[in-house]
């Protein structure tokens, strides 16, 4: 609950950027990183992304093919990431506009059955018996920096949907109590589950809660789930592509990324995953430490947004790129696998976005001391 609400805090914070700005995340990096700096993050984000989508396309088979081998006794888990992939990129050509209804049924779904499975896994075996268990699993700095990685992925995601909110106050406040009290509480509900049935696996203790058609009602919430957030990452990978080629169009860069991530999603992703987050914090916390440092503290919330797209303009430093920015980046990316490597049960990302968030405000306070009165 911890790393979830203090991730949170990051996550929403990147996003009323995009809220007060009303542009999407890697443009607010440029203020930072300058235009051909935002453009080589977007490189990384989109790489990234890829991943998430093919993760989540994974997982998203998972749910199809438990609930084909309960209904049908058949199984076919390359047959539903293609169908998954399919209908994510479909999805995501609609575009904001088109996801208000899609997104609403699936969050309320995915509540009601959550509500449903902590009351039947509660009622049924009780706090004391959940909790007489043996201890196992990660050490809780370990699982600490794996829980505030995750809100943290999102950073780079945020100002992509946070640049429609009405005002910056809501779109702060909605994403933080959205992002940090659902992540709690379902990894309440995982822990509860995963002490009553021995597994892991949501999709195997789903099954075992409520019988038969509660099971099913369940999977296709998580399901139904799983492309909610699938289409939102090929849509901000998306983004990533358009802000390295301005010139493409929408629904050509949701294509290209759904047929990748459809494809690479056949890898064996169970096994690389922990891995695949640990990657994520080493470019991606750094990288967030300084675009909060610059905006809030030096910039003090003001760019020009016109010059974020103006070639030779503020934000452009020296051939596009700011220097001092990627510089600091890399020292944080050291820091992190230093942290990661020489003290593996500390955790690397907390150390790593504060130090880096320190460095870059101290020094950049002095380097940019007039920038704010000029932006």
């Amino acid at each position: 609950m911890l790393g979830s609400f203090i991730g949170s805090i990051v996550f929403a914070a990147a996003g009323v950027i995009g809220s007060d700005l009303g542009i999407p995340s890697m443009v607010t990096v440029r203020g930072s990183f300058g235009i051909r700096g935002s453009q080589f993050m977007s490189i990384l984000n989109y790489i990234t992304l890829i991943g998430w989508t093919a993760w989540m396309l994974y997982i998203n088979a998972s749910a199809a093919d438990q609930i084909c081998r309960i209904l049908f006794n058949y199984e076919n888990s390359i047959l539903w990431i293609v169908i998954a992939g399919i209908l994510c990129t479909t999805i995501a050509l609609f575009k904001a506009e088109g996801w208000v209804i899609f997104t609403r049924i699936s969050v309320i779904s995915l509540v009601l059955i959550t509500i449903a499975i902590n009351y039947l896994v509660f009622s049924n075996y009780g706090w004391d018996y959940l909790a007489s268990k043996p201890s196992w699993g990660l050490p809780w700095t370990i699982a600490f920096d794996l829980t505030l990685i995750m809100p943290l992925s999102w950073a780079p995601l945020a100002a992509d949907y946070m640049r429609f909110a009405k005002n910056s106050k809501g779109a702060f406040i909605g994403s933080f109590i959205g992002q940090a009290g659902t992540n709690s509480w379902f990894y309440i509900t995982g822990l509860a589950c995963a002490l009553a049935f021995a597994t892991y696996d949501p999709t195997v203790y789903v099954t075992q809660i409520g019988g038969l058609i509660f099971g099913i009602m369940s999977l296709f919430v998580i399901w139904l789930g799983t492309i909610t957030t699938t289409f939102l990452d090929i849509y901000s990978a998306n983004m990533s592509l358009i802000n390295i080629f301005p010139k493409m169009k929408e629904w050509q860069g949701s294509i290209i990324t759904g047929v990748l991530g459809t494809i690479i999603a056949f890898l064996p992703w169970l096994e690389v995953f922990v891995h695949f987050l640990y990657i994520i914090g080493a470019v991606f916390i750094p990288l967030f430490a300084i675009v909060l440092a610059d905006y809030f503290l030096i910039r003090r919330r003001k760019y020009i947004v016109k010059e974020l797209y103006i070639r030779g303009g503020i934000y452009w430093y020296k051939s596009g790129i700011n220097v001092f920015s990627i510089i600091i980046w890399l020292l944080g990316t050291i820091i992190y696998f230093i942290t990661y490597l020489l003290f593996p049960d500390v955790g690397a990302t907390l150390p790593s976005f504060l130090i880096t968030f320190l460095i870059y405000y101290l020094i950049g306070r002095t380097i940019y001391k007039n920038v704010h009165i000029k932006s």
